[in-house]
């Protein structure tokens, strides 16, 4: 009875500060302005929204009974690569995708987009010297310009 009481009071020790440093952890935000990128983003959980003048938008739902499912619009060449997988090529394309596990990755230019959520974003310009790539802020920092070279970010961050 001893161990048994020993056991579960180790369990309940370990426990706590996993649910504590879970319920730490914040959302994290990108705005992209004007963007000439190719743009990744991997949210376990959150939103994007956004619009492309000219190029693509992929959005894989990993988990298509999470919520909402994703929404593609002025797509006027709609491919679907694999499973759960939704390509669209064009121009004047928007979409969004709500409160759910996504992959989206964008290439294009005129790129604006809005996201809320926790995951990471991997982010290039297009490093075209004539034309400046955009402007990016991640977790509601000072915008600054998209990098010409692949970087990655992670959104959100651990609370106070």
């Amino acid at each position: 009875m001893r161990r048994f009481l020993l056991f579960l009071g180790l369990v309940a020790a370990l426990a706590v500060p996993a649910v504590v440093t879970a319920a730490a952890r914040t959302d994290g935000t990108l705005s992209v302005k004007r963007g000439r990128a190719t743009i990744g983003i991997r949210l376990a959980r959150g939103t994007v929204i956004g619009r492309v003048a000219s190029g693509q938008v992929k959005i894989k739902d990993p988990s298509p009974y999470d919520g909402q499912p994703p929404e593609l619009r002025n797509c006027r060449r709609r491919r679907h690569p694999s499973p759960n997988t939704t390509l669209c090529i064009g121009q004047r394309l928007s979409f969004r995708a709500l409160d759910g596990r996504f992959v989206i990755n964008l290439k294009g230019t005129g790129i604006f987009l809005s996201a809320v959520g926790r995951g990471t974003v991997t982010i290039a310009g297009a490093a075209d010297p004539s034309y400046p790539n955009g402007l990016m802020s991640i977790d509601n920092g000072p915008y600054q310009a998209i990098p010409d070279f692949e970087m990655t970010f992670p959104l959100g961050a651990a609370g106070p």
